[in-house]
């Protein structure tokens, strides 16, 4: 892993960290959400608050996922200079931009309906981010719970219950073909595993991956992933070119909806009353790509 600066003097009082026991601390984890759909821990966000009033957001980015992910996949966290590579960043006595751009400020009009949809009834801007599935249209960052502590795992218990590990957690394998014998799976599987900042040991073949080498490890793994994908895409797109010149190719069959019902969920879509997740489950629809078209045809 790159060198981390642990040692940065704060330019101001708005980077300075307070000092003293916080009286609240909430916390999440921030997540990338990559082509396909898999999702990159890049870093905690922690908010206190102290007996003064005072407040400070705290960021502290997981740097050996992020070195292994390209800019197609992350570009940085909103609002902080990732250039200096600092072990944590602090924003005090101010909303930072990744809080203000994704959550919904005081004065919304629709605010407590916001608050209500997720079970708020008090106002708390992080708390809401955390508990909901929205983006900023400008990224594909999503931030989820942080659960404090870490914990051990074994693969039987890890294996397709990547949102329940986080980053520093230990899951023990007893050798790599329990993962899978297949090679694209066990690609995807441990790209998957990884991505969680999960620390990944190998019994049999005395192997760990770890912060220290996870970046050298997932770069291989998302390039084989990734490369695997572009060529399933490619034959299907072979396949679909044979049937058409047979005259047997008649494209996908459009999903039925009502174009009242899409123009009421588009709606509330947009006006960020419900997620994305919640829309596509009030119209049925299971593919993104599928809900974005419906949407363009209703502006249309």
């Amino acid at each position: 892993m790159k060198q981390v600066n642990r040692n940065y003097e704060p330019l101001n009082e708005y980077t300075t960290p307070l000092a003293g026991e916080p009286d609240y601390t909430n916390a999440g984890v921030i997540k990338a959400v990559g082509h396909y759909g898999e999702k990159y821990s890049v870093g905690k966000i922690e908010y206190q608050t102290f007996f003064n009033e005072e407040y400070q957001y705290i960021f502290t980015p997981y740097w050996d996922v992020i070195d292994a992910l390209d800019s197609s996949v992350f570009q940085g966290i909103p609002g902080i200079s990732m250039e200096l590579r600092l072990e944590k960043y602090y924003r005090v006595n101010m909303q930072p931009v990744f809080i203000t751009e994704r959550s919904p400020s005081k004065n919304r009009e629709d605010l407590w309906e916001l608050l209500e949809a997720v079970g708020l009834d008090y106002y708390d801007r992080f708390e809401w981010l955390i508990r909901t599935d929205l983006r900023c249209g400008n990224d594909n960052l999503i931030v989820e719970r942080y659960r404090e502590g870490t914990e051990e795992f074994t693969y039987e218990e890890a294996a397709g219950r990547e949102a329940q590990l986080q980053y520093g957690d230990h899951v023990i394998v007893k050798s790599q073909t329990q993962v899978s014998t297949n090679p694209s799976v066990y690609t995807e599987k441990m790209l998957r595993l990884l991505a969680t900042g999960a620390v990944v040991s190998f019994e049999q073949e005395g192997l760990q991956i770890d912060r220290e080498n996870r970046d050298s490890a997932m770069m291989l793994l998302r390039q084989q992933y990734y490369a695997a994908k572009l060529w399933e895409k490619k034959k299907h797109q072979q396949g679909v070119e044979r049937a058409r010149e047979r005259g047997e190719y008649r494209g996908r069959k459009k999903i039925p909806v009502d174009a009242v019902r899409v123009k009421e969920i588009a709606a509330l879509f947009h006006q960020k009353k419900i997620s994305e997740k919640q829309a596509m489950e009030r119209l049925g629809i299971a593919s993104r790509s599928t809900f974005y078209r419906r949407l363009k045809e209703t502006r249309e």
